[in-house]
């Protein structure tokens, strides 16, 4: 495994920055620029053709696109991502990290309850297959599995928010009286994000559920397993001890996709609940043709996927001793 470790480390160089290019060439290739959101943000006057093009040579946005990838790259070579490109400029790295551990923490969380709840879920399925209550709970999952996120946390909002419970804020992390440190303050922190971490975990439980029923079925319906049924086995027996390692392994490929949720987040949630993370910097840097943060995002997204899929291998090696790390 050691070899193979390596192999996968080397490999995900030339991966990072094959992305980072693609990423560089497809945000100077966009139509507009940065100057909007630098100049004329409400209105005014708009400045002369001379002071954008001084700008211009100030960021080195007037140099080849080749030597602007290569300054760029020999910068990230430091960890140095630059300032952001704006009205009032500050390092990329303090806005990213500020970001980036709303999203960590409330998508941790999120997918937390959403394993906790959707993996014995879809056990209690898949033991329970062809009976009443499990075609209600898979039709329930259906419908909520079709439901948009916008609406799903836009009924959340009607129901906690503004309906006749009331009992939970609407939008923000904190509340403006709110102390920033000991227990009232963290409180407050899980009032603002119970609402947020509810859509996210709701919204993925199908997923999770479904995944979860068919890796069970798969494995209950082998051979060893329904001649130890014959024999007489428990059943919590043959579903905990002997079915469930090897049946849970098509969650376990979901690691690759859920580690790099955990830190690009969702646009949608982050949007509607106002929370300053990486989903909602992302789309306002994309819109605003902030570069430097737009590479830094792409960065960070893109090691979070290569060491997601990683990581996934490694359990499913370590999980089902059939699978061979070569």
């Amino acid at each position: 495994m050691r070899a193979w470790l390596l192999r996968r480390l080397l490999l995900c160089v030339p991966t990072l920055v094959g992305l980072t290019l693609v990423t560089f060439l497809l945000s100077r290739l966009a139509p507009g620029g940065p100057f909007a959101s630098i100049f004329d943000p409400e209105g005014a006057a708009r400045v002369s053709q001379r002071e954008i093009e001084a700008t211009r040579t100030l960021l080195g946005l007037d140099r080849p696109l080749s030597v602007q990838y290569l300054e760029w790259l020999r910068r990230f070579a430091t960890l140095d991502f630059g300032m952001t490109l704006g009205i009032a400029p500050e390092p990329v790295a303090t806005k990213v990290g500020a970001a980036l551990r709303v999203t960590f923490w409330l998508q941790l969380v999120s997918v937390t309850l959403m394993l906790g709840l959707g993996v014995p879920l879809g056990v209690w399925c898949a033991a329970r297959v062809g009976t009443r209550r499990e075609k209600t709970t898979g039709a329930l999952l259906f419908l909520l599995h079709c439901t948009p996120l916008l609406l799903l946390g836009t009924l959340l909002m009607k129901l906690f928010c503004v309906g006749p419970l009331r009992v939970l804020p609407m939008i923000g992390l904190r509340s403006p009286d709110a102390p920033d440190h000991g227990l009232a303050g963290a409180l407050d922190v899980l009032r603002h994000a119970a609402l947020p971490v509810a859509c996210i975990a709701l919204a993925g439980l199908p997923g999770i559920a479904r995944y979860a029923r068919a890796g069970m079925l798969d494995e209950l319906a082998k051979p060893f397993l329904v001649a130890a049924a014959a024999r007489g086995i428990p059943e919590r027996r043959r579903l905990f001890v002997h079915a469930l390692r090897v049946g849970i392994l098509p969650i376990v490929a979901l690691l690759g996709q859920i580690v790099p949720f955990l830190v690009v987040g969702s646009v949608t949630v982050e949007k509607l609940f106002s929370l300053p993370g990486m989903g909602q910097l992302a789309a306002e840097a994309i819109l605003a043709r902030d570069y430097p943060t737009v590479m830094a995002v792409s960065v960070v997204v893109g090691v979070a996927a290569m060491a997601g899929f990683l990581l996934a291998d490694v359990v499913q090696a370590l999980l089902d001793r059939r699978v061979r790390l070569a």
